[in-house]
């Protein structure tokens, strides 16, 4: 069995194509686990990044999410209820719950997510 290491730093940030980014939100993140993986994985995993006012906009996927904040504070509204959201908390996302995330501080809120499916490109994001 292979097993996977990355580091954050080592990886780029991904965000949506600029002809979504309005409908989608201005959302970056960082792959640890998942697509293209070098072990066999049932999970995908990664951190979201939000700067200052950015969101990602409300959507939902048929997968369970949990998010686990690792740094900065935001809201995490999950079917309409507003979560306050600091390093160390986490959230459980029911699949088909839609959900969003906003920032409105200073500083970046990095938030660290993880699906229980193989592979981060067939999570299909309805927005």
């Amino acid at each position: 069995m292979r097993t996977a290491s990355k580091h954050l730093d080592e990886l780029e940030w991904t965000s949506w194509p600029h002809d979504q980014v309005a409908s989608r939100g201005k959302a970056q993140w960082k792959e640890l686990l998942g697509s293209g993986s070098v072990c066999q994985n049932d999970m995908t995993m990664g951190v979201v990044r939000l700067r200052k006012g950015e969101s990602l906009e409300p959507h939902s996927h048929s997968q369970p999410e949990t998010y686990f904040t690792l740094s900065g504070c935001g809201t995490v509204t999950i079917e309409s209820v507003v979560h306050e959201v600091e390093p160390g908390r986490m959230l459980f996302i029911p699949g088909n719950a839609r959900h969003q995330i906003n920032n409105m501080h200073e500083e970046d809120l990095m938030i660290l997510y993880a699906f229980a499916i193989s592979d981060f490109r067939k999570i299909q994001y309805h927005f």
